[in-house]
């Protein structure tokens, strides 16, 4: 009788590496196995031997995005790449540090902190979030404006082909040009070419002092051109954002947590929050400058908050989308010409889901828009009838997406609905040369398969 592949696992790792797949489940399939390399090395056993046995692999790090692409085509093993969790190398003087790829965001900005260095990487769930993950991902957060994506700071990788072989690209010093450059082209791949097991970055020192301005306005969209406006001018923040007025009332706890008397204000008010960072005679400048463009520009309030409170609003925008998902029937996120953003937030804001408008998170200067539907008071009726409506908003969204020469991905969305649309929205004339990529690192499509664009 053949033996399962999770015996299989724990005759070459070791009966401690392997776990069952039930409470895995991805997209409605349960995997047989969780497999939870300790090492590198096994990292490379593993995909040596899901290779020579055709067995597929769906790659890990905290779990936070697991619901992220389409469905996939199988789902034999979880690959649980959080026992490589080390800081490798790290170098002050020279400004870099090289981690393994199960390292949680928060457990390396903590270890970088010794040094006064940070790296700009940013995603919800600190605590949870590894390294890898973000990188597969290939997704920034709120201060993306003023430091860029994930890429940007990937100076080198190592990553384990999907037939076992262990390879980098890159390096640790920051002018680091010869060849093609893969570092980007792993960075999100949503691992389907390679499981990253290593990164490398270029780090920046900790900026001494902490700022942040809350300020309301009337509706969304004059908060999203006051923002941009704002990053605009001499007095920019490192990043901005504007959400909607059932977000901001979540603001309530957390600052009032953070010893802070600061309210949303008005029931249906929109809130813009500006970060800033720097030395503290420069801080505070930008931040009375600032104030008054945003008074200028139609708030109707903005309030000042600095120290651990600026810093705790920070990681509460971080962590909206994975506070206001599990609420939601449907999220999607359009990303436009940032010039487009007020004017796409607009026109999304009245595209309605069982008679709800969605909640909207924006942000002014990379023109992104993220769009929260509710879950219905009451529960629509199941099969065609229920779904239709959702199909029916993805391509609105879209359609508004198109008009303003950008894109919209589906973040959630119930998993009959995820059936029938690539989450990734429509497939771009590359789409063919994607998949000879694809089959060239991953022949047996063994990594992530269906997952990625296009059904790769």
């Amino acid at each position: 009788m053949e033996s399962s592949l999770g015996d299989q696992l724990a005759r070459l790792l070791g009966v401690t590496a392997v776990l069952p797949g039930d409470g895995h489940e991805i997209d409605g399939l349960t995997p047989q196995a969780v497999v939870r390399p300790a090492d590198r090395l096994q990292v490379s056993e593993v995909l040596r031997w899901a290779s020579s046995e055709h067995v597929t692999l769906l790659p890990r790090g905290g779990g936070t995005r697991t619901g992220l692409g389409n469905v996939p085509r199988k789902a034999d093993v979880v690959l649980d790449l959080g026992a490589l969790d080390k800081l490798v190398d790290y170098q002050p003087a020279d400004m870099t540090a090289t981690v393994e790829a199960g390292v949680t965001l928060e457990s390396l900005q903590e270890q970088l902190a010794s040094g006064g260095e940070f790296v700009p990487l940013e995603a919800t769930l600190p605590c949870r979030s590894t390294v890898g993950g973000t990188l597969s991902v290939g997704s920034g957060g709120p201060l993306s404006y003023a430091y860029g994506l994930p890429r940007e700071w990937l100076i080198g990788i190592g990553v384990v082909t999907p037939q076992g072989v262990a390879t980098k690209a890159g390096g640790k010093v920051v002018k680091n040009v010869t060849g093609y450059d893969l570092n980007k082209l792993y960075t999100g791949s949503l691992g389907t070419l390679g499981v990253i097991v290593e990164a490398s970055f270029k780090l920046l020192p900790i900026d001494p002092n902490d700022g942040a301005l809350l300020a309301s306005f009337s509706s969304l969209d004059d908060s999203i051109a006051a923002g941009r406006k704002l990053l605009h001018s001499p007095a920019a923040p490192m990043g901005c954002h504007s959400v909607t007025s059932g977000i901001s009332r979540r603001l309530q706890d957390s600052l009032q947590a953070a010893s802070q008397d600061v309210g949303p204000g008005e029931e249906e008010t929109a809130l813009s929050f500006a970060f800033f960072s720097g030395r503290a005679k420069a801080t505070g400048r930008r931040l009375e400058e600032a104030t008054a463009l945003l008074l200028a520009e139609g708030a109707t309030t903005v309030q000042r908050i600095e120290g651990s409170a600026a810093k705790g609003m920070l990681r509460w925008v971080t962590d909206v989308p994975s506070e206001v998902n599990p609420n939601s029937t449907l999220v999607i996120k359009i990303s436009v010409q940032s010039r487009f953003a007020a004017r796409a937030s607009a026109e999304c804001g009245e595209v309605l889901l069982f008679g709800e408008k969605p909640e909207q998170m924006a942000d002014p200067g990379f023109g992104s828009v993220r769009m929260f539907w509710p879950e219905p008071a009451e529960s629509p009726a199941r099969g065609t009838e229920a779904e239709q409506p959702i199909v029916d908003a993805v391509q609105k969204a879209r359609q508004i997406a198109h008009r303003y020469e950008g894109a919209a991905v589906v973040e959630q969305c119930p998993l009959s609905v995820k059936r029938q649309i690539d989450i990734w929205g429509d497939a771009p004339d590359s789409l063919a040369v994607m998949r000879r990529i694809k089959d060239r690192f991953d022949p047996l499509g063994i990594l992530n398969p269906g997952r990625f664009l296009g059904g790769i």
